[in-house]
């Protein structure tokens, strides 16, 4: 008699990815009642990635157990904007009129960005050159420091 798995892998992956869904989803609600009791003025979601954040930095939640949800929603994302541009449809004579405007800001935005974090990224990288440099003498501190991490 031969043994059949209980769930297919297929449907391990959806119960896991569900199950990794409702941790995250979790975050958002502990983010909306952080917001409610201390009435921030940033949304409930920021609130909420903040706190998974700050658990995922601490050791508190593994990204094991996340991660795998977390690759599904980034895999999906696309599909959560189709409203948005079935939604502007409706304004095309809008569009006609005044989209250039909304191209630029849309260009002038991303390359503000892109050049945000190439100094970010060029700063990490002089940090990090930096802080070899203070422990060149030391290199046990600094392996220590890399351990920690």
């Amino acid at each position: 008699m031969s043994s059949t798995p209980l769930f297919s892998s297929q449907s391990s992956f959806f119960l896991k990815v569900i199950l990794q869904l409702g941790l995250i989803f979790l975050f958002l609600g502990l983010g909306k009642y952080v917001q409610d009791i201390l009435n921030l003025p940033i949304s409930a979601a920021v609130t909420g990635l903040f706190i998974l954040l700050i658990c995922l930095i601490s050791g508190i939640l593994k990204l094991e157990w996340i991660k795998v949800g977390s690759d599904f929603i980034l895999g999906e994302l696309v599909l959560f904007f189709i409203p948005c541009l079935v939604g502007l449809t409706q304004y095309q004579s809008l569009f006609l009129d005044q989209g250039w405007k909304l191209f630029v800001v849309i260009f002038l935005g991303t390359a503000c960005v892109m050049v945000f974090t190439a100094f970010s990224v060029y700063l990490g990288f002089k940090l990090e050159k930096t802080i070899k440099k203070l422990f060149k003498n030391k290199p046990n501190s600094y392996k220590n420091l890399q351990e920690k991490n």
